[in-house]
């Protein structure tokens, strides 16, 4: 894990370049390196943090189950503010976010987790539905073959489940 101390950024900032065995979530599979690289610039007891990372992740994908490589190549921005000296814990919880403030994070302490931030961001980036293909036939539901390899052999079901609604009519 990095982490830097909000204190610690200079006036004139800090740059960053990480690569894969310091940031990348070891939950994921990656395919060649990964690498990202981040601004930090301290404004008061605010920090902007301005990146991108490059990896390529591999999925299996939602409709067939096939692995696929998906690249993906973001740029980010984080608004971090460390809270004033004199704030109540109650007051903290209880602050109400301006609209120039939903972009913000409040750091709990002085600790900034450069780790944490990639991490994050590298989740975002992942799309909801990870397809390997706009294409992909999926599976058959009956046999499990994969539709985009081989042709299923399954009887094709002509009964419909509204079948049963046509015994209350009579």
């Amino acid at each position: 894990m990095v982490k830097i101390d909000f204190y610690e950024i200079p006036e004139e900032g800090l740059s960053l370049s990480m690569d894969d065995a310091h940031w990348f979530p070891q939950d994921l599979e990656r395919l060649g390196r990964a690498e990202a690289s981040l601004r930090l610039k301290r404004l008061g007891q605010r920090v902007v943090v301005t990146g991108r990372f490059t990896a390529t992740v591999v999925f299996a994908c939602d409709r067939c189950l096939g692995k696929f490589h998906l690249p993906l190549d973001s740029d980010f921005r984080i608004d971090l503010e460390l809270p004033g000296e004199g704030i109540s814990e109650m007051e903290e919880k209880d602050h109400y976010c301006h609209d120039n403030e939903m972009d913000m994070d409040i750091l709990e302490n002085s600790e900034i987790n450069i780790t944490d931030i990639l991490q994050q961001q590298l989740y975002l980036a992942v799309p909801m539905k990870k397809l390997c293909s706009e294409e992909c036939r999926g599976m058959c539901s009956k046999c499990g073959a994969n539709l985009n390899h081989e042709q299923c052999r399954c009887q094709p079901d002509t009964s419909s489940p509204f079948s049963v609604l046509a015994k209350l009519k009579g």
